[in-house]
């Protein structure tokens, strides 16, 4: 009856005015058909079918509200406050017998949801990668207001956010940025699983189940006493309770702004989460059951980190004696590890059509504070890089690197490579690129090359094709000591309209280790502009 009501007014309501928002629209219909294969011991090897739809869509609004419009046409200084919307969104869908098959794990044979529930993700799955109502212009431009999901960076690399963000511009040259809210995660609503914190799995998790003796219990996977009820679109065998516990995070940037030739930030990001106390009754198991985690003395937190880092960064641009030179330095720490995780340095010099970039990297695998990865020593990796492009009317690259590998154990911790590339046009609508690589040392040995065309024989219709061929000789014994592997590229675009697009790509690859694969891939590109 209320709805009804409601209906009945909005009817009898004075029509309000339509506002015209600028607006900007993307989507992409992505269909993709290959298969993979699993590997018995006995019997032939089963294929198993993906075939995946993904829709996607972007969307961008201006001047909500017309605030903007407004002072224009009133002939006003266009200074306060303007507000936006800015999303994209991820449909995926996976209606082959890969997601929906079965695997054998010792004598049972378990569905593929079950043992990998991320399965799901493209089986049935709509994400919200971003969201958010943007309020800027304020304060005489400048302070900025984000709220909804919004992307924030961690230091090196994205994530997003269910909270809001305000940015500040301070007395020249910088500027300030803080955020707050409730990292995304696989179990938010709408949200991704590339969000995921590294080094936590699943499936298989488990809980301390205890025993008489305090510290006596046992890991086991997780048992809620009751009937399991899988459907098609996901599993509900495996049952991750600190998966599902939500992570509060917050941040803070400051940073150079409105400054030419030179850059400089530095931020900090925190994250944590609540500890998984009792999951069922006290008395499920055979002992009374004090949590997810041993707690005989109260030793389990109440809460932990799940990530911690301060980073900064820093780049220049500038030119001199007609050089130009771009010098750039990373790093970032890991205060959960107590260790610094991440860095970069190098410099771009560029003196017309030649480019010269040496550069320096470290990597040290960190992972989720939750994660039993933590425990393992795993080795960090440090890189020297050497890069040279050409862009002339034939374009040219080469490249040549060198990794050293920490604690290997056997002495062999070196790798090594060279790069090169050409590429030049081949008439007014054609053009072909080589390329080729070698690179031996701690890991094996790869030598190849790359073949390259392009097509476009009208202005609606462009071809491509590459061909592979690489020769490998892995260190590992396991594996054939030396094999070829080669794959044959083709793709094409099809310009419908000015703003619609349909892409097709086939692939076919074959090797000793995976026999003969194919794949099939079709996008339709539509991206909409509003009339002028």
């Amino acid at each position: 009856m209320t709805a009804a009501l409601g209906v009945v007014f909005a009817l009898a309501a004075p029509p309000s005015p339509a506002h015209a928002y600028e607006f900007w629209l993307r989507g992409q219909t992505i269909g993709q058909s290959y298969q993979l294969r699993n590997y018995r011991l006995v019997g032939p090897d089963l294929f198993l079918g993906r075939r995946r739809y993904t829709q996607t869509l972007a969307l961008r609004i201006w001047d909500i509200g017309d605030l903007s419009a407004n002072r224009r046409r009133a002939r006003m200084p266009d200074r306060g406050a303007r507000v936006s919307w800015h999303s994209y969104l991820r449909i995926d869908h996976d209606f082959g017998d890969y997601a929906s098959g079965r695997i054998v794990q010792g004598s049972a044979r378990r569905d593929a949801l079950d043992v990998i529930p991320e399965l799901g993700e493209s089986v049935a799955s709509l994400d919200v990668v971003y969201g958010y109502v943007e309020v800027d212009g304020i304060a005489d431009d400048r302070a900025t207001v984000r709220v909804g999901r919004i992307l924030a960076d961690e230091g090196w690399g994205p994530t997003a956010i269910d909270g809001g963000s305000l940015r500040v511009e301070l007395p020249q040259p910088a500027a300030v940025t803080v955020s707050a809210g409730l990292r995304v995660r696989a179990s938010s609503p709408f949200g991704a699983a590339a969000y995921e914190l590294d080094g936590t799995s699943g499936a298989a998790c488990t809980e301390y189940v205890e025993a008489a003796l305090p510290g006596t219990g046992a890991w086991k996977l997780v048992d809620r006493n009751r009937a399991i009820k899988n459907t098609k679109l996901g599993s509900d065998f495996e049952y991750c309770p600190q998966r599902l516990v939500r992570q509060p995070t917050v941040g803070a940037t400051i940073a150079t702004s409105r400054v030419r030739g030179f850059a400089a930030e530095l931020g900090y990001r925190r994250t944590w989460s609540d500890t998984v106390g009792l999951i069922g009754p006290v008395d499920r198991l055979n002992f009374p059951d004090l949590g997810l985690y041993p707690n005989e003395v109260g030793q389990a937190p109440a809460t932990g980190v799940n990530q911690e880092h301060l980073y900064a960064r820093v780049s220049g641009d500038l030119t001199r004696r007609g050089v130009g030179i771009q010098p750039y330095a990373a790093t970032r720490v890991s205060l959960l590890h107590a260790a610094v995780d991440r860095a970069d340095a190098g410099v771009r010099f560029a003196r017309g059509k030649h480019a010269l970039e040496p550069a320096l990297s470290y990597f040290l695998p960190t992972f989720d504070g939750d994660s039993i990865f933590n425990i393992f020593s795993i080795a960090p990796t440090a890189d020297a890089r050497l890069g040279y492009r050409y862009e002339g009317p034939v374009r040219a690259s080469a490249g040549a690197w060198l990794r050293r590998y920490a604690d290997t154990g056997d002495g062999s911790n070196l790798a090594g490579g060279i790069e090169l590339g050409v590429e030049r046009a081949l008439g007014r609508r054609s053009r072909g690129r080589l390329d080729a690589l070698w690179d031996a040392g701690y890991g094996g040995r790869r030598v190849g090359g790359t073949g390259e065309a392009a097509w476009q024989p009208s202005d609606t219709i462009s071809l491509r094709g590459r061909v592979i061929v690489l020769g490998v000789a892995p260190d590992d014994l396991t594996r054939p000591r030396k094999y070829v592997t080669s794959s044959l590229v083709t793709s094409s675009t099809f310009r419908v309209a000015d703003t619609v697009a349909i892409h097709a790509i086939a692939e076919a690859d074959t090797d000793a280790l995976h026999g003969f694969q194919t794949r099939v891939i079709a996008v339709l590109d539509l991206a909409f502009m509003p009339e002028p």
